[in-house]
């Protein structure tokens, strides 16, 4: 397959360069959090520090990667992608059934499948496969004038439930939910009446009392402690409670460069992953979130400006869905570590440490600059 030159010098490389600013950013709060000095007293002296950070140098692996799948998502063509859709979204359904069979465990939870020395989490390809298979049926059949009616959204609802279910049963609530919620934002970006939304909301409304108890014991504590964490300070609310700690003592220009008390000392858990934010705002304060927020900011932006320039509905679709997902993100991950959301396990978008996470997101954007350089110009097959 080959692109028209045309299509080239499209490009959008204002969307390129903020992408890759996330990453770049990252590595650096990244260095400081997985940073080990007892790292030195087993390594040689001879190597440099900067080599010591595990996850740091696995993370320039990832994003290397994550390039690899980028450029490769560029070369698709927004027609291929509208042929795949449900191929893809069926070979990621059929990943999520494997995890609940062969899936590796960690901390009581069976997210991953091992391949190698790789580990891989299926649901999060999962949401960019969702976003496809919603798009494609959107397209497909759109809504009249009214927007869709109720029994129109037997088969979207579907779509997304059957996924939300699987991963509900690893368990993993955080990102079950973010599912959920791609697929309702992009069900409402097409229309509904009011009388099945309506139907819908209600619905929702009274499913909370149930799903509560369908929830492990793990879950509900980390929902109650949202609203009281000093009632079980070192159990369920541990994690909130640090995380506020390091992120009040940052104050507004924070304790500098690896000087944050809570990530050196490691009395914050997750800080690589998770609450990885929580470092950034210890050591580099309210200045380097609002830095932070700034860039993601225009990241979401610029993902806007290409669904009001796309060609049709599908592609539309599917970068009005790659935005939701990053929003939604963002906003749980700060939300989180900030004590406003509870701790779900979502990871900041790019930023958190994980292969699964950044290639599927870089993925993702890959496929929205591919959307963004077509716009007036077709592809040779």
């Amino acid at each position: 397959m080959r692109i028209d030159r045309r299509v080239i010098a499209h490009f959008d490389w204002n969307l390129f360069w903020i992408t890759m600013l996330v990453p770049l950013m990252g590595l650096v709060v990244l260095y400081s959090a997985g940073f080990d000095p007892d790292a030195k007293k087993v390594l040689p002296q001879w190597i440099p520090d900067f080599l010591q950070v595990r996850a740091m140098l696995k993370q320039v692996l990832f994003i290397g990667g994550g390039l690899a799948v980028m450029l490769f998502a560029i070369s698709l063509p927004p027609s291929f992608l509208s042929r795949s859709a449900y191929f893809i979204y069926g070979a990621c359904i059929v990943l999520l059934i494997a995890v609940l069979l062969f899936g590796t465990v960690v901390n009581g939870s069976r997210r991953w499948l091992a391949f190698g020395g790789f580990n891989l989490q299926p649901a999060e390809p999962m949401k960019f496969a969702l976003i496809l298979a919603l798009a494609r049926h959107f397209s497909r059949k759109p809504p009249g004038r009214e927007g869709y009616r109720f029994l129109q959204l037997i088969t979207p609802f579907l779509i997304f439930l059957i996924p939300m279910g699987l991963i509900m049963r690893q368990p993993d609530l955080g990102t079950a939910l973010v599912v959920g919620a791609i697929g309702f934002a992009m069900t409402l970006f097409m229309g509904i009446r009011v009388k099945p939304l309506v139907i819908m909301i209600s619905t929702i409304l009274l499913a909370v009392y149930p799903a509560w108890h369908m929830l492990h014991d793990y879950q509900q504590r980390r929902i109650m402690t949202l609203l009281n964490p000093e009632s079980d300070p070192l159990g369920a609310g541990y994690h909130i409670t640090q995380s506020k700690i390091a992120v009040g003592s940052g104050g507004f220009m924070g304790k500098g460069f690896m000087q944050g008390t809570q990530t050196q000392l490691e009395f914050l858990p997750e800080h690589t992953t998770d609450f990885i934010f929580s470092v950034l705002a210890e050591e580099w304060g309210f200045v380097g979130c609002l830095l932070v927020l700034g860039v993601y900011s225009l990241l979401l932006y610029r993902l806007l400006l290409v669904v009001l320039r796309s060609k049709d509905v599908f592609q539309a679709l599917v970068v009005f869905g790659v935005t939701v997902q990053i929003f939604l993100h963002t906003t749980i991950n700060i939300g989180m570590v900030i004590g406003i959301f509870p701790v779900v396990g979502i990871p900041l978008p790019l930023f958190s440490y994980g292969g699964s996470s950044v290639l599927s997101t870089m993925f993702a954007i890959g496929i929205v600059l591919g959307v963004a350089m077509r716009r007036f110009a077709f592809v040779k097959s």
